[in-house]
């Protein structure tokens, strides 16, 4: 045999063996989807199945997982708790929220019937407020009353403070914080310059008389009745409460802040009529 014959015969010999190969992997492939359609006709989801409109029939355990979890993630509607409108001072009502439930879908899947069509179980997550609770908060359990005086740009500062704090609600346990409530005094955000204390002198400031309405706010709570958490005092003499009872504030480095000791929630109530700022402490009729 010459050199050209003896190539010739390599080189079918190797066709040979690649056509072995390329015909033992086909059966093999063949092989493993018959095993898998075993498996799924055995273990998987039955045939015809549908779940929020999709067709799982032999979908194995892990992929129905898979499924349900992606889908729940899309679909959670979060609870709302009922609240008070800021403006109008009306209660509106609480919104329920709702989620998937992964494991009641997964055996509601793998124990249908052939051509059965499933929607989606979801379980209510409750709010943790209802329009019920606020409604019982009527009992006035702290009030108190300061005369606005000044200029026109204090006068101004003090009504949009009071609007801020005005149907405040504090869940049982939680802390009050006048200045997250109120937030930054800028003229963005319509506050004036107005005389302020800093230092022990008068200057001005862009939100100066607010003063007034957290040092209300202090007296109004009975400050035996609730744990005051953070609260300073002006460096001077102030005329609208008595000496020692009052709670200046300063954006970002002085608060005053109060937490909530009762088991039910309370609310801020504030009015301005004529020249006077009247705050208002609401509980449940269930209070002492």
């Amino acid at each position: 045999m010459d050199k050209k014959e003896g190539t010739l015969h390599h080189l079918q010999k190797g066709i040979i063996i690649l056509s072995i190969i390329i015909l033992v992997v086909i059966l093999l492939l063949g092989l493993v989807a018959e095993v898998d359609r075993f498996i799924r006709v055995i273990w998987g989801v039955e045939k015809g199945v549908i779940w929020q409109k999709q067709e799982l029939s032999g979908y194995l355990k892990k992929e129905v997982e898979s499924l349900i979890y992606y889908y729940s993630k899309d679909h959670i509607v979060y609870p709302v708790a009922a609240t008070i409108d800021p403006k109008s001072g009306k209660i509106l009502s609480e919104v329920n929220g709702e989620i998937i439930d992964i494991t009641a879908n997964l055996e509601s899947i793998f124990n249908a019937e052939e051509n059965t069509e499933l929607k989606a179980i979801k379980y209510r997550i409750n709010p943790n407020l209802y329009q019920e609770d606020l409604e019982k908060i009527t009992k006035v359990i702290g009030t108190y009353k300061t005369i606005i005086t000044g200029r026109k740009e204090r006068r101004e500062n003090i009504r949009i403070a009071a609007e801020f704090i005005n149907n405040q609600i504090i869940l049982a346990g939680d802390i009050f914080s006048f200045n997250e409530v109120v937030g930054p005094r800028t003229k963005k955000r319509g506050f004036k310059e107005a005389p302020e204390i800093i230092n022990g002198e008068l200057s001005l400031g862009v939100g100066g008389g607010i003063c007034q309405v957290s040092s209300t706010l202090f007296n109004a709570l009975k400050a035996d009745r609730f744990q005051i958490i953070e609260r300073h005092t002006h460096s001077r003499d102030i005329s609208y409460v008595p000496d020692g009872k009052d709670a200046t504030v300063a954006w970002e480095y002085l608060d005053f802040k109060f937490k909530n000791n009762f088991a039910k929630p309370i609310i801020i109530k504030v009015e301005i009529v004529g020249n006077q700022l009247i705050i208002k402490i609401l509980g449940s009729s269930e209070l002492n």
